[in-house]
């Protein structure tokens, strides 16, 4: 059990941040993160996984303005890196496709695995383009290769963190198509990244985005 040195609050990350708490919480849980109650208030154990994941949620609120609480520098780097890299492809994409995506977009159809209650709160897509009908998800490291001991922690829904995310991945593969939308994923090996798969930025970068997105653009 942690110590309550070691937790934090919903109220006092959004307060660190400038974010209303209120809509702090609204994009958690349409982000379908996990909470552990504690005296009746949104915890979670500082420096955690799930402490990095509602960062990046943060941070795109804040379009990436958002001051990192994590203890260890190494997660504050690694955080904001896979923030850069998610909006920096998005970028791309809209670069190429001379629209700009809706990012973080909600489907009614597309939720995520029942809680205790057995509510199942929507999965974001990473990049929606309405006119196309055409969603993008950047995948990072974690999609494709097991990630640390974080991927063996439970879930709300009863299952690891890992085969959540192979379960929800899945589910956007299947479910969009059947609902007529296009699914395109970018996965960070088809880019240069270095030794942490960090992308390196490179020329070749859009030539990427605009071969995978040849059939939508006009």
């Amino acid at each position: 059990m942690a110590g309550p040195s070691e937790l934090i609050t919903a109220v006092e990350m959004a307060a660190a941040s400038g974010i209303a708490p209120k809509r702090l919480r609204a994009a958690l849980r349409a982000a379908s993160l996990d909470w552990h109650s504690h005296n009746g208030r949104w915890e979670v154990v500082r420096g955690s996984d799930q402490h990095r994941d509602i960062e990046r949620v943060m941070a795109q609120l804040t379009g990436g303005r958002v001051r990192l609480l994590s203890t260890s520098k190494a997660a504050q780097g690694a955080c904001k890196a896979a923030i850069r890299d998610e909006h920096y492809v998005l970028d791309l994409c809209d670069a190429v496709l001379g629209l700009k995506a809706v990012r973080q977009h909600c489907f009614p159809f597309l939720t995520g695995d029942p809680d205790r209650r057995g509510h199942r709160k929507p999965l974001p897509v990473d990049g929606f383009y309405p006119a196309l009908g055409l969603v993008v998800e950047y995948h990072e490291r974690q999609h494709r290769e097991r990630v640390g001991f974080f991927d063996d922690k439970p879930t709300i829904s009863g299952v690891p963190r890992g085969e959540q995310r192979r379960r929800y991945d899945e589910r956007r593969a299947d479910l969009l198509p059947r609902h007529g939308y296009s699914l395109v994923v970018l996965n960070v090996d088809e880019f240069s990244h270095d030794r942490a798969k960090r992308l390196l930025r490179t020329p070749q970068d859009q030539a990427v985005v605009s071969h995978r997105l040849a059939g939508f653009i006009s």
